[in-house]
């Protein structure tokens, strides 16, 4: 998993241990590396401490195993002292040490007895002695129970500044260990501000590019998409938005499609009721100046008046159904029906009705023997059919015309398709057949019966059965409506083939 798919707490604690861990790590190498370092001189340990301060010359390998010998002599370190004595040695001092009456240690072979002589000669009495000066150097400790003594002697002066080590060797390492001092701090500050920088870029950015993206949504910029980043609370946070985003931006398009087709079926409206009322007024107006003369005039006028009055009666209730439908208040008496059932009576119906108008109605059940139940209303599909049936027979053709109602399965569902031989609809308008008051110069133009409604109301139906409903054209003319509705629920299914058996 890599960094910038882990939470944003988890990058952050992370980071934090990182910031910790480095200089801890780095501490700990520097120590490290001069310890081991400095435990791997072996027997060049008395010189160690003279590296970093060679201006004191030799005094500090001397001082050092001098207090080895002291050690050795009175304080019960028992180990060798060939290893502490050697940088002693080096510079010309002779040792001897007796512990407890046998001999524990001496420079030359045969040679301790006489370097304790000459260290009684150099610095008489019984006493110990240290004593380093220009001369040279005496040194004799002798334990209180008069049985240990260590001797160290040697013609090496006390002189500061000659040493094993040159006298610039401080400043070396003083500016060795700045330099590591610095190189430290600069990998600190170094992983500091890549750690920063990578905080900023994996949470500070996207925090900017959210408030930015924020107000831009408060400014009313829904088009802007919000990129996400990673998978985590910030990348969830950045999806939120972006979900918001969309939401707002079908919101204010479906507002925007509202407030046009409120403006279109105002307009609607109007239009169709000015057509009527101007009709009424010219009648009426006929028949109070005159120019219906005869009651067989007058009975004609009243008629033209009593149909048009029916005409926009007929328009109201549509518009009234059509209300209720878009708000959901519309009552439906669910039950499950034989679809194809239903089908062929009203086709039974219509039949001797349709013969005297020169259309044929025709249905065409491709299913066989499968039962069609559906969960419907059974006024509410009856007003689809005629809907159907109006629409087909408005806009045929000259002469006989005709439609044909297919009934076939697809989608888990039940597709009916009634198709006409009509003038048909282009294809660019097909998808706006089913809005209201909606009628195409080309294809729909020219008609006085009628309110622009049908289509439309048949859709909501269509939807508040939940199904779907769509247009295209039929061949080799004409327009065919399609409609799916689903399949009624299993238990249905059983009881319309127990009646059916």
């Amino acid at each position: 998993m890599k960094l910038r798919d882990l939470s944003v707490r988890h990058r952050l604690l992370i980071n934090n241990i990182i910031m910790v861990l480095v200089p801890v790590l780095l501490l700990a190498g520097i120590g490290s590396i001069i310890f081991h370092g400095l435990r791997a001189t072996g027997s060049f340990r008395e010189r160690e401490m003279e590296i970093l301060w060679p201006e004191a010359g030799d005094t500090i390998p001397v001082m050092l195993g001098l207090s080895h010998l002291f050690a050795n002599v009175d304080g019960g370190e028992r180990e060798n002292l060939a290893r502490h004595m050697e940088s002693m040695e080096e510079v010309g001092i002779g040792i001897a040490v007796i512990r407890d009456g046998e001999l524990a240690y001496e420079t030359e072979p045969g040679t301790a007895q006489g370097l304790i002589a000459a260290s009684y000669q150099a610095a008489p009495g019984d006493g110990n002695v240290m004593r380093w000066d220009d001369t040279g150097l005496v040194y004799r400790y002798v334990s209180t129970d008069k049985k240990s003594i260590a001797v160290a002697m040697g013609p090496v002066p006390f002189l500061i500044g000659r040493g094993y080590f040159p006298p610039h060797t401080g400043w070396i390492w003083q500016f060795l260990g700045w330099g590591l001092f610095l190189l430290m701090a600069g990998i600190i500050v170094f992983v500091g501000f890549l750690l920063a920088r990578r905080i900023s870029h994996d949470i500070v950015q996207p925090l900017e590019e959210l408030q930015r993206s924020a107000r831009r949504i408060g400014q009313g910029d829904y088009d802007t998409p919000i990129e996400s980043r990673g998978i985590g609370e910030l990348g969830e946070t950045a999806a939120v938005f972006e979900e918001m985003r969309r939401q707002l931006q079908a919101g204010r398009k479906l507002r925007d499609q509202y407030e046009k087709n409120r403006q279109e079926l105002f307009a609607g409206i109007a239009h169709d009721l000015a057509t009527p009322l101007t009709k009424i007024q010219g009648y009426t107006g006929g028949i109070l100046d005159g120019i219906a003369n005869t009651p067989a005039k007058q009975r004609h006028y009243l008629e033209l008046v009593y149909h048009t009055s029916q005409s926009m009666e007929n328009m109201v209730h549509e518009l009234f159904l059509l209300s209720k439908l878009e708000l959901g208040k519309a009552v439906f008496q669910w039950e499950n029906a034989a679809l194809a059932t239903l089908l062929e009576q009203y086709v039974s119906l219509q039949a001797e009705t349709l013969r005297d108008q020169e259309f044929s109605l025709t249905f065409v059940n491709e299913l066989g023997k499968t039962p069609a139940v559906v969960k419907l209303d059974r006024i509410q599909f009856h007003r689809i059919l005629d809907n159907l049936l109006s629409n087909a027979i408005k806009y045929k053709n000259d002469g006989a015309g005709s439609l044909i109602i297919h009934l076939q399965a697809k989608d888990g569902g039940y597709l009916l398709e009634a198709e006409d031989r009509g003038r048909g609809v282009a294809q660019q308008e097909l998808g706006r057949i089913f809005e209201s008051f909606y009628r195409t110069d080309k294809a729909r133009a020219g008609v006085a019966r009628g309110s622009g409604l049908g289509l439309a109301v048949t859709a909501r139906i269509v939807e508040a059965m939940g199904g779907r409903i769509w247009a295209r054209p039929a061949m080799p003319q004409g327009l065919c409506i399609c409609i799916w509705l689903p399949q009624a629920e299993t238990g249905a299914l059983q009881q319309e083939k127990g009646v059916r058996a």
